[in-house]
C-alpha cells in the first residue's frame, strides 16, 4: 500500500478574499476632529488687518491736510502803524485845546483833562462840564479837581440815586462832590467870594471854604481852550 504525502494547497488553490474598491473619504480612517480654534493664525490675521486700516487712515488724513493747506488764508501785513486804544483819536485844530464842542455835545456831558498853568507850568487835574443852556448858546464850566486847603479830589456824580443814598441829598441834577469830607458843589449856582468876585459851583451841603478853583475856557472854532485858572 502506497502512502501519500499531503501537500499544502498551492496559493492559487486558497480562497481569495475579495478586495474592496478604494473610495476616497470612505475607506480612509476618520481623522480626529479639532475641538478648538488655532488662535495664533487668527491673531496674526487681525493684527495685519488693523495695521492696514490704520495705515490707510493715516495716509487719508495726510492727504486731506495737504489738500487744505493751499486754501488757508494768509495774514496780510499791516499797511500802517497800529494805534493804541488808549491814545486819543480826536484831532484838535488848536494844540492847547482840552476838548471839542462835538465831544461835549450833550448837556451834562463831561471830560477830564490836565491843565498846565502857563506861568508856573504846574500840571493840575481838571474837568470840563457842558452845562444846560439857560438861554441861547452853549455854556461850559471847567474847574480844578483839587479842592482848596484839602487833600481830597473832587468827583463828578451824575447818578442822582447815589447822591441820595451816599450823601442824603435830594439832587435834581448832577453835582460835584468831595467824598472824603461830604461837601457838595452845585454847578448851576454862583457864589460870591470875599473880594466880591463871582465863581461857579456854590456849596449846597457841607462846611467847605469856597467853590472849586475855576478855569477860564474859550471857544476857538470847534475847540475848547483852557486859558488860565483863578
Amino acid at each position: 500500500m502506497t502512502q501519500r504525502t499531503l501537500q499544502p494547497p498551492s496559493p492559487a488553490a486558497q480562497p481569495k478574499t475579495p478586495v474592496m474598491p478604494r473610495i476616497p473619504g470612505v475607506n480612509d480612517k476618520a481623522r480626529p476632529k479639532r475641538t478648538g480654534f488655532q488662535l495664533k493664525p487668527l491673531i496674526a490675521v487681525i493684527f495685519a488687518a488693523l495695521l492696514s486700516t490704520s495705515g490707510f487712515a493715516l495716509w487719508l488724513s495726510h492727504r486731506r491736510q495737504a489738500d487744505l493747506r493751499p486754501s488757508e488764508p494768509t495774514a496780510a501785513a499791516p499797511s500802517g502803524p497800529i494805534r493804541n486804544a488808549s491814545e486819543p483819536t480826536t484831532s484838535y485844530t488848536n494844540p492847547n485845546a482840552i476838548a471839542t464842542i462835538d465831544e461835549l455835545a450833550r448837556p451834562w456831558s463831561s471830560k477830564r483833562f490836565t491843565f498846565i498853568d502857563p506861568q508856573s507850568h504846574n500840571s493840575v487835574a481838571a474837568m470840563i462840564i457842558h452845562l444846560p443852556a439857560s438861554g441861547s448858546g452853549q455854556s461850559f464850566w471847567a474847574f480844578s479837581l483839587n479842592t482848596p486847603f484839602s487833600h481830597c479830589q473832587l468827583q463828578y456824580v451824575t447818578d442822582l440815586s447815589a447822591l441820595s443814598q451816599r450823601f442824603a441829598f435830594p439832587a435834581g441834577h448832577p453835582m460835584v462832590v468831595s467824598e472824603c469830607d461830604g461837601i457838595i458843589y452845585d454847578p448851576l449856582k454862583i457864589a460870591t467870594l470875599s473880594n466880591g468876585s463871582w465863581v461857579r459851583g456854590d456849596i449846597v451841603r457841607g462846611g467847605g471854604i469856597r467853590p472849586p478853583l475855576n478855569i477860564q475856557v474859550e471857544k476857538q472854532g470847534n475847540d475848547l481852550v483852557a486859558k488860565r485858572m483863578e
